[in-house]
């Protein structure tokens, strides 16, 4: 029986598993079948776009390595799952578990269980190229949000079944048999002494009506009652200051000084001398939403990991989401764009965006303001169908195939920029003739408005005798670039404003509204700032497109710059940037609107850490 299977067997006996109505779980069964039919249809349709993750190079490594892994967790059976249901509505404030208790429980696990000590050493080598403070922060939140997933697992297992504190202790007793079992008794029968100690200390921190008392009594022979007075008497005193060196140091346990005792006034296994047990709700621990305690955070989401194979059929979901997403932006901008360009192919009749909007409505009507609007929906259908799949895969291959760990957590920018621009590569080869039919259609609407985008491309393709079909790719030098420079600019810029407002207000991931708030704001920065950084690539663009050079781009901006002066390069910057926030604050926010229609969230592109407790009769 795999690991899977037996999670879900105790799972199903741990859990209270909601129950639904003939009509709720008929509606959830069509739409899994709906997302499961998506999935398929656009399974081959992604893989002649994208190669994606090998199976079998991911799984001839797991063989290959006999080190011990996170899912090898002493305490029960460790997956890495999507985040359920019952996980995603877990929450903090409701868990029995208490923070102090599950962070010291991290603690533990780091330093005795073989598995945990292992992801922790991973950690620690894949931030070690960081500076101080960011290597500082990185493992804070994988602490946290491993302490996170335990809380979380230990939870289901105390409170499955439990309908009483009599209940929940004797799961609670069960739970302590289950540490012991796994870290005190060694396979040589001995018993570990010190990581006895710890265990006491562990379990008292629990409340007395959840404390495990026959099993602190019995196992770790405990006495009740205390012959020297003054030791009882010292547990009275002020808490005893914990150094900062110890908070600091994520995996240091009590020194030998701390012992748990049983208090006989109070019926309770307390910690000599005294901790000081607080807890701090915070908005912003290492970067998170956390509790502080003295053992260090608790976030309020579990351990994550990028999922580490990807199917075809989700790659094309991806893509069908930025298809919608830039082919609706783009329909929607089709008159300022149409503007942009004239500004940028008759400056002498455009001197600004006003001008230039009054003037076309005046000459032209309504009609004026929609030219080239057929070649710009193909294009960015084409475009969004892409570099959203592209730029995903191309950020995982070059992350975790092509890079070390380390290397990759130290130039997480310089990757993403990367996969930026790979993206960039492969939506240019589509979107270059499109783009110079529409430049086309805008700038001498007499010519090619009635002939459609069908016969513009035809026209274009027959100019040059010599060049034929070539003649469609004309700019794509320049094409390639302005893509290349304003799409690793827009995601990373996009990534990096992101996670800069949770950073600073965490708060804000806690509603829907709140994070696509952030998502159209953090669009609207990216895209300003990447219309400044492509705009002389953008100019050169026009030029080509405008002069029907046959040129490839590169000796055409010289030939710009001597006939139109530098400032040229910089026509237009303006009105693209305001074009270029809109339309990429737009393109974010339906991108994700589309993906949740489809069924697809970062929750199909990532996996939470779980396990499920063994049972120890």
């Amino acid at each position: 029986m795999t690991s899977a299977i037996r999670y879900s067997s105790i799972q199903k006996s741990n859990l209270k598993v909601k129950e639904c109505n003939d009509d709720e779980c008929e509606t959830s069964m069509i739409a899994m079948s709906r997302r499961e039919a998506l999935l398929a249809s656009f399974a081959i349709a992604s893989s002649a776009i994208l190669i994606p993750p090998s199976v079998s190079i991911a799984q001839s490594m797991d063989e290959s390595n006999k080190n011990p892994a996170l899912e090898d967790i002493n305490l029960g059976q460790g997956e890495w799952l999507h985040l359920s249901e019952q996980t995603r509505s877990s929450s903090l404030a409701e868990s029995m578990i208490q923070p102090n208790f599950a962070t010291y429980a991290t603690r533990f696990l780091i330093n005795y269980d073989d598995g945990v000590a292992q992801w922790w050493k991973d950690v620690k080598d894949q931030n070690s190229l960081l500076s101080s403070s960011d290597e500082r922060n990185n493992l804070g939140k994988s602490f946290g949000s491993l302490t996170r997933s335990i809380q979380i697992s230990l939870d289901h297992f105390c409170t499955g079944e439990a309908s009483s504190t009599l209940d929940i202790q004797q799961k609670m007793e069960q739970l302590f048999n289950v540490f012991y079992e796994s870290y005190v008794i060694q396979r040589d029968g001995t018993k570990n002494e010190e990581a006895g100690r710890h265990l006491g200390i562990l379990f008292s921190i629990l409340s007395v009506k959840y404390q495990p008392q026959n099993g602190m009594k019995n196992i770790l022979h405990i006495k009740e009652q205390f012959t020297d007075k003054r030791d009882v008497s010292n547990t009275s005193e002020s808490p005893d200051k914990i150094s900062i060196a110890f908070t600091e140091e994520l995996t240091n346990l009590l020194p030998s000084k701390y012992q748990s005792y049983y208090d006989p006034s109070s019926k309770s296994y307390n910690i000599q001398p005294e901790v000081p047990l607080y807890e701090i709700g915070i908005d912003n621990e290492f970067g998170q939403n956390a509790i502080a305690t003295p053992f260090g955070p608790l976030s309020s989401i579990p351990l994550q990991r990028r999922q580490p194979n990807v199917s075809p059929g989700l790659y094309g979901l991806l893509g069908m989401s930025g298809a919608f997403a830039c082919a609706v932006t783009h329909s929607l901008v089709i008159p300022f764009d149409v503007v942009k360009t004239r500004l940028q192919t008759d400056p002498e009749r455009y001197s600004n965006i006003i001008e230039g909007t009054m003037s076309i409505a005046k000459n032209e009507g309504i009609q004026g303001f929609t030219l080239g609007g057929e070649a710009t929906i193909a294009g960015y259908f084409w475009y969004g169908l892409s570099v959203y799949p592209s730029y995903t895969f191309s950020k995982w291959y070059l992350s975790h195939e092509l890079l070390t760990p380390a290397y990759a957590t130290a130039h997480a920018g310089a990757i993403a920029l990367a996969a930026g621009a790979i993206a960039a590569v492969i939506a240019s080869f589509g979107l270059t003739p499109l783009e110079a039919c529409r430049i086309r259609t805008v700038a001498e609407p007499e010519i090619y408005r009635d002939i459609g985008l069908k016969g513009t491309l035809k026209v274009v393709a027959e100019e040059d005798a010599t060049m034929g079909w070539k003649s469609l790719y004309a700019g794509l030098p320049s094409l390639m670039i302005r893509q290349v420079i304003f799409g690793s600019v827009k995601f990373l810029a996009f990534e990096k404003a992101t996670e800069a407002f949770f950073i600073t207000w965490p708060f804000l991931r806690d509603a829907t509204v709140t994070t696509l708030g952030v998502t159209l704001v953090a669009g609207a920065l990216s895209g300003a700032l990447s219309s400044v950084v492509s705009q002389p690539a953008d100019s050169v663009l026009t030029y080509v497109s405008k002069n029907k050079s046959g040129s490839f781009g590169f000796s055409s901006v010289t030939d710009m710059i001597e006939k139109e002066g530098a400032g040229s390069l910089f026509r237009g910057l303006g009105s693209r940037c305001i074009w270029a926030s809109a339309i990429i604050s737009g393109q974010f926010f339906l991108y994700d609107i589309f993906r949740t229609a489809l069924g697809i969230s970062n929750d199909d592109l990532s996996q939470v850490f779980e396990f499920a407790v063994n049972t120890i009769n």
